[in-house]
């Protein structure tokens, strides 16, 4: 049907066969129309007016905020029909009501007050807000069928389909584990506020409905994740807490370091080049537990926008993925409170309206096991001497977020985190093989603490000037501090103690419009500014003998300010293709400008059921993530940011990764990416086999731990494919990679790539769940290759006149010449849920290692006098957990 067609249509036979597909809001606007009716008021604002119809009748009314923002309504009536009621409200007033189908009316202005709209030529915006909360929703998706066009709403929940007539069109707004709406708007008036309700089955089962979102509506770049946090909380997530980076191991191409420990691996990058973005803000060092679980609990976040290997030309500074996660605003509506008990922390999230306009979130997490088993204990020996064992541990999170919506046009936030890990340990000890008097008095002990954590605040404005504009700004401090004060006796006259802190801190800006020029064309331009400083202090004595004492007192302080413009255009040629082409353009200190090209095409093979993206670019990375190898003073918080600069080059990589996504069913989904990634100026270390022999070390200046380090090249390179089915009450997910990650380091003489360290060639994810009102029961496994390991390949000895016994060596010409055995797991959940006490509980129970499999994931090679001993490390037993969460 034209536009023209779609002006003049006549409210009839058309909209009865639109009724047909919402038929559940009809059942609630049948009823509607027997209930009673009362309006009572005298000079009121029409919108007060209208939400006391809406709040009597059930109905739903759908009308721009401008047209009713200055009218003012008088009306009495009292019966039994809307139609009624909403004509007397309406009586006086620029506007009238058509409805569109059972319980659901379009209030628009009456042709005389069109004219004063403007030119002929209108523009569909608004916001896309939840119904239960008033948060707004990124990434949902707003559709007109019949122009096969459409937007996903921003950070903001703001879209613009710019450039149509001014008439009526069928829009279907939709988001997953939300109701879609099928509707009929007007293009031509204010922007609109648009609200989905959470489709939910008895307690707490969320529904998903993925055959509403359009295909070739969804994101132009390959390996793009945006799902909504509703659905990402029913991922598998050890040990029972709601980890975000625990449920972004089941996307194909991620995986952990360690067993459960250890950071995010993403299409073979490591660790450090991974981008985490907290309301903007930048966060360093995600992790708490040594890398057990992460600082960003998913309960806390509204949406998650994961960039698997490309990203957009607004993102830049690292090579392999970018997280974007927003904290919640807090509800809108009503109070809402949380309450978690699993076996590692209690958490508490609460959040609620201030006023109409402004509302709150708090949440913070903390583990207990320090309070469990206690922080001190005294231990004596048989003389009566006492001392005492510390072994204080814990963690928490606080998070906590302001929001203030005066109108649709405005929006103010104010986010804070922090999170940190005390460790407070002290082990008095000798080397007695009774394990009974292992812990007692002695001269010999071994006493640490250690602190490190995050701490950022953002304040983010959002504006929008005309319909056409969208403004963000946000202005952030973020910090990440260690501390490692360490005390070691090793004989009964030498001793060592150091004090060792790292810092690292952010005070940035980032201004970002964008203008929506027509349904083919939007821009983006932003530019970001960001002052960086790195500090580091050590203090430290070494007593060898009782009269020989050596002192040690160094700093490192450096600063370094990064500027970056980018501009990002969006092309929509036909309804099939949309390309995206952006520039980054960013300098680092005194180094020169980086031209870092993004592009990204997509392609709709067929409408609704296969798509094809491709997408290159190249990635600058600034800051190299290293840590000392020689010195036992400083060991475990030592991994420090050291900047690029006239000694080190910054890392650069250039990706090209090609996705084709079908859904040859409404319920089932198939993603499938070939990539490949090469990069230049890596630091690899210059000793692999180093080992920390020396008590003090070479000390912490940057210079002598680069040194440590020579520039590498690497490259890597797969295929992953993940399969969804998403059919209740059933829900199936296994996802696939197999690919390769290779170093070379020219330096060391090496001519031919090498297994880089967490080089797995092949992967395997799937788990199964079936959910109904009250019961949830789910089965997962994981299945890889073990990582690659340093095997010897000789042994050698060296004699020494002057030692009795020769020292042995082992020969290793070759890095990770060897693999350890495949890594296979089972674990398995179930969860019940259930009301008591006017609230909604859930008890869940958690296996970890079903089958008590003990997966060797480390091996140490040591000489002996007559050949080498293997040592194997192995991995978690068979580990249950139980989870209790309250929700009011």
């Amino acid at each position: 049907m034209s536009r023209s067609a779609w002006q003049h249509v006549r409210f009839g036979w058309k909209y009865g066969l639109l009724a047909l597909v919402l038929a559940l809001f009809g059942a609630s606007g049948a009823r509607a129309q027997s209930a009673p009716v009362e309006i009572d008021v005298q000079d009121v604002p029409l919108a007060e007016a209208l939400r006391s119809l809406e709040a009597q009748t059930g109905i739903r009314l759908i009308y721009a905020q401008r047209v009713v923002a200055r009218q003012r309504s008088t009306c009495r009536y009292r019966g039994e029909r809307v139609e009624e009621a909403l004509a007397c409200i309406l009586q006086g007033t620029s506007l009238r009501a058509r409805r569109i189908r059972d319980g659901q009316y379009v209030l628009v202005a009456t042709r005389s007050s069109r004219r004063s709209w403007g030119p002929s030529t209108g523009l569909l915006s608004g916001f896309v807000l939840d119904a239960q909360t008033g948060e707004v929703l990124p990434g949902a998706h707003i559709y007109l069928p019949d122009l096969r066009r459409g937007a996903i709403t921003n950070a903001a929940g703001y879209f613009a389909l710019p450039a149509l007539a001014r008439a009526f069109y069928r829009v279907r707004i939709s988001y997953l584990g939300y109701a879609t709406v099928d509707t009929v708007l007007w293009a031509g008036g204010e922007p609109l506020t648009l609200r989905l309700r959470p489709v939910t089955l008895g307690i707490g089962v969320v529904r998903i409905d993925a055959s509403r979102l359009p295909l070739e509506e969804q994101a132009t770049t390959a390996g793009t994740f945006a799902l909504p946090v509703g659905y990402l909380e029913r991922l598998p997530s050890f040990p029972g807490e709601q980890d975000l980076f625990q449920v972004l191991q089941w996307l194909p191409g991620v995986q952990r370091s360690g067993e459960v420990s250890g950071g995010l691996l993403v299409q073979g990058g490591a660790p450090d080049q991974n981008l985490y973005l907290l309301d903007g803000a930048p966060v360093y060092h995600p992790w708490h537990a040594f890398s057990l679980i992460s600082t960003f609990q998913t309960e806390t976040f509204k949406g998650v926008r994961f960039y698997q290997g490309a990203f957009p030309a607004g993102h830049g500074g690292r090579l392999s993925a970018v997280l974007e996660a927003e904290m919640r605003d807090g509800n809108l509506e009503h109070p809402r409170a949380l309450l978690g008990l699993s076996p590692l922390s209690a958490r508490f999230v609460v959040e609620s309206p201030i006023t109409s306009t402004s509302s709150f979130m708090l949440s913070g997490r903390r583990s207990y096991l320090d309070q469990l088993i206690g922080r001190e204990h005294p231990v004596e020996d048989e003389s009566g001497r006492r001392d005492t064992l510390r072994t204080g541990y814990y963690f928490y999170d606080v998070s906590a977020k302001l929001a203030y919506r005066p109108g649709v046009r405005h929006r103010l936030s104010l986010s804070y985190y922090e999170g940190g890990d005390d460790l407070d340990l002290r082990l008095p000890f000798d080397f007695s093989l009774d394990f009974s008097s292992w812990l007692r008095p002695a001269d010999l002990f071994f006493e640490v603490d250690q602190r490190w954590g995050n701490r950022l605040l953002s304040l983010r404005y959002q504006y929008l000037p005309t319909r056409r504009f969208f403004v963000s700004t946000v202005a952030y401090v973020s910090g990440y501090r260690a501390r490692e004060a360490f005390f070691v006796k090793p004989t009964g006259s030498a001793a060592v103690a150091s004090d060792y802190t790292v810092r690292l801190e952010d005070a940035g800006v980032r201004v970002e419009a964008s203008h929506y020029a027509a349904l083919k064309h939007e821009t983006q331009l932003g530019v970001q500014l960001v002052r960086r400083t790195f500090r580091s202090t050590l203090d430290a004595w070494v007593q060898r003998a009782p009269t020989a004492v050596d002192t040690l007192a160094q700093q490192s302080h450096q600063q370094a300010f990064e500027a970056a413009l980018y501009v990002q255009h969006v092309w929509r040629p036909t309804t099939r293709w949309e390309g995206q082409v952006g520039l980054r353009v960013s300098r680092f200190d005194a180094l020169p400008v980086e031209l870092e090209p993004r592009l990204s095409m997509r392609y709709s093979l067929s409408p609704d059921q296969v798509v094809l993206r491709v997408s290159v670019g190249r990635y600058v990375q600034y800051l190299h993530q290293l840590r000392d190898r020689f010195s036992y003073l400083y060991d475990v918080v030592s991994t420090r940011w050291i900047p690029a600069g006239p000694g080190v080059r910054p890392a650069v990589a250039w990706q090209g990764s090609t996705e084709l996504e079908a859904r040859p069913h409404p319920w089932l989904t198939v993603r499938t990416q070939l990539y490949y990634r090469r990069l230049h100026a890596t630091l690899l270390p210059r000793d692999a086999y180093q080992t920390k022999d020396g008590l003090d070390g070479p000390g912490i200046e940057t210079g002598v731990l680069l040194g440590q380090y020579v520039p590498a090249r690497a490259r890597a390179y797969g295929i992953e494919a993940l399969m969804r089915v998403d059919r209740d009450p059933w829900q199936f997910w296994v996802s696939y990679r197999g690919g390769r990650s290779l170093n070379r380091a020219p330096a060391l003489g090496e001519r031919s790539d090498r297994p880089a360290r967490f080089d797995v060639p092949r992967a395997l994810n799937a788990f199964v769940r079936y959910t109904r009102p009250r019961w949830e029961v789910m089965l997962a496994g994981e299945f890889r290759s073990g990582y690659p390991t340093t095997v010897p390949v000789a042994r050698y000895e060296l004699g020494d006149p002057l030692e009795p016994e020769p020292i042995v060596y082992l020969y290793r010409p070759d890095i990770n010449n060897g693999r350890l055995p495949p890594y296979w797991r089972v674990d398995a959940r179930v969860a019940y849920r259930f009301g008591w006490l006017g609230a909604r509980w859930q008890v869940e129970l958690y296996v970890y290692n079903l089958l008590n499999h003990r997966n060797v994931i480390d091996r140490r090679y040591e000489p002996t006098s007559t050949g080498v001993r293997i040592i194997d490390r192995r991995g978690v037993p068979l580990l249950p957990l139980l989870e209790l969460q309250m929700e009011l």
